[in-house]
């Protein structure tokens, strides 16, 4: 069976419920701090099923791939995890699962900037749709620049940022094992955050046990589970193919939010959503299929 699959299908679910938990957290703590704190937690976590569970860690690959490792810590655990959560401390967790499946088109892109790979024109229509979508999921149909839609932007840069990240991140988990990739990404990235984390946080939040309980929630569902199941699914699965999978995220993370937050969408948000995830799909149905020509 290829597990490789399954774990790209799996991380995105967890990774909208996580959202969710982090869009409520940044909400009580500073952002900066959630983003530094849930990247350490999340990786005393992973070393610690390492150690009990008695896995190796070869310290000689990990200098080797040291390069590509400090990258993607800086890329995806800093520059993307800070500029996305504050993004998300300005507008509905809700609104985030959509608009992060703008990653796969920023994929492509970099693929084509730096790999030279063709962009077909349907990549381009279908693009040009899913920027609609995504208009009418941040405005409602409405004329408005406010706060929110500040807020989408910055979601939307984090994914640009997140789509150069996959050149890097891809190499790491099939020299690693992906729990060890994660955690050292994860930790660095955390580690390098938390002396501007304490500066920027009030004293009163350390002790806000809500915002705490959201940040935990938030770590074990992204920073251990989906994290560690997106490292996983890169070591045989191509990165284009699960940043594409991540479309599927929404159907966890749409009705969680309603049912646990009551965070809702207006019609035309729905239909801005829904324009959002099919164009996604399309994409990644359409590199599924070359796949499948190509082997058979």
């Amino acid at each position: 069976m290829e597990y490789g699959i399954i774990f790209a299908i799996l991380s995105p679910l967890f990774s909208s419920i996580a959202t969710i938990y982090q869009s409520a957290a940044v909400k009580i703590m500073n952002p900066i701090f959630v983003v530094s704190i849930s990247g350490i937690l999340g990786a005393l976590i992973l070393l610690f099923l390492i150690i009990i569970s008695k896995e190796k860690i070869n310290y000689r690959l990990i200098k080797a791939n040291s390069k590509d490792i400090i990258t993607t810590a800086l890329l995806r655990n800093l520059a993307v995890a800070a500029i996305f959560a504050y993004g998300l401390s300005l507008t509905q967790g809700v609104k985030a699962i959509f608009f992060t499946k703008a990653e796969p088109y920023f994929v492509l892109f970099w693929h084509w900037i730096i790999r030279k790979e063709k962009i077909k024109s349907q990549h381009l229509l279908l693009l040009g749709v899913h920027a609609i979508g995504a208009i009418l999921l941040s405005t409602g149909g409405l004329l408005q620049f406010g706060k929110a839609q500040t807020g989408d932007l910055l979601i939307i840069m984090a994914m640009f940022i997140s789509g150069f990240s996959y050149i890097y991140a891809s190499k790491i988990p099939k020299v690693l094992d992906p729990k060890i990739s994660n955690a050292i990404t994860m930790g660095l990235g955390g580690i390098i955050l938390l002396p501007l984390a304490l500066v920027l946080s009030q004293p009163s939040q350390f002790t806000e046990f809500t915002g705490w309980y959201y940040l935990l929630a938030y770590v074990i569902l992204f920073s251990v589970i989906s994290m560690t199941l997106w490292f996983a699914s890169l070591k045989t699965v191509k990165s284009w193919i699960v940043s594409a999978l991540r479309s599927l995220g929404p159907l966890a993370g749409l009705p969680f939010a309603w049912i646990v937050f009551g965070e809702t969408l207006n019609t035309v948000q729905l239909v801005g959503g829904a324009i959002v995830v099919i164009t996604s799909a399309l994409i990644a149905r359409e590199h599924f299929s070359r796949e499948n020509s190509k082997q058979n």
